[in-house]
């Protein structure tokens, strides 16, 4: 095993996919405890974290040979455990308590004790959508913002910008499909929830 710890992630991966048993205890060993830490912080539940973690490692062994990782590893486990820890809250009674706390920490109205989570997702979630919204063409960017930060109809931006109602639609639409694709596998009533309240 000596020999696996000296390699690169995409070296792991490689021979993962070949079914290399050794190659995916290296990469549970690197990265679990870090992988665990991150997934406490959201639901702060030690044994159902832990049982997140392990449903993403079961999964990536049983579909090691069709696995497609296209940027770093790390961003890929971390991107998985966030989906998982989400799909976990949505299934719990807390999740409107937490999508509140989570609205609330953004729009900067005072929270009681609302938990590591909100803090560290709703500031992972500004950094990251902010990011974003700068890359979108200039003329989609500008929809999207009067759209989400102004709260201006869809009629109201066409009349302002001389376009129709459609392609407001559109334009909110496609920046909409670049935020989903561009932060992950995120729940999508997350991400709505997340981008309605954040502007």
């Amino acid at each position: 095993m000596a020999l696996y710890g000296t390699q690169t992630d995409e070296q792991l991966i490689i021979s993962l996919r070949k079914g290399d048993a050794d190659a995916f205890t290296e990469i549970y060993e690197r990265y679990w405890d870090k992988l665990l830490v991150y997934t406490m912080r959201v639901i702060r539940q030690q044994h159902d974290a832990e049982d997140i973690v392990q449903e993403l490692f079961v999964s990536i062994w049983r579909r090691r040979d069709v696995l497609d990782i296209e940027h770093a590893l790390s961003t890929y486990l971390y991107n998985s455990v966030r989906y998982l820890a989400f799909r976990y809250i949505e299934k719990n009674s807390t999740y409107s308590d937490y999508l509140q706390q989570l609205a609330a920490r953004i729009a900067g109205e005072e929270v009681n004790a609302p938990g590591l989570e909100a803090e560290i997702f709703g500031r992972e979630l500004e950094g990251q959508i902010d990011q974003l919204i700068q890359e979108l063409p200039e003329r989609m960017q500008e929809v999207f913002i009067l759209s989400r930060r102004h709260h201006l109809s869809y009629k109201e931006i066409a009349d302002r910008l001389s376009i129709s109602e459609e392609t407001v639609r559109k334009q909110v639409y496609k920046s909409l499909q670049i935020l989903r694709r561009r932060l992950g596998p995120l729940p999508v009533g997350i991400l709505i929830c997340v981008s309605a309240n954040f502007f």
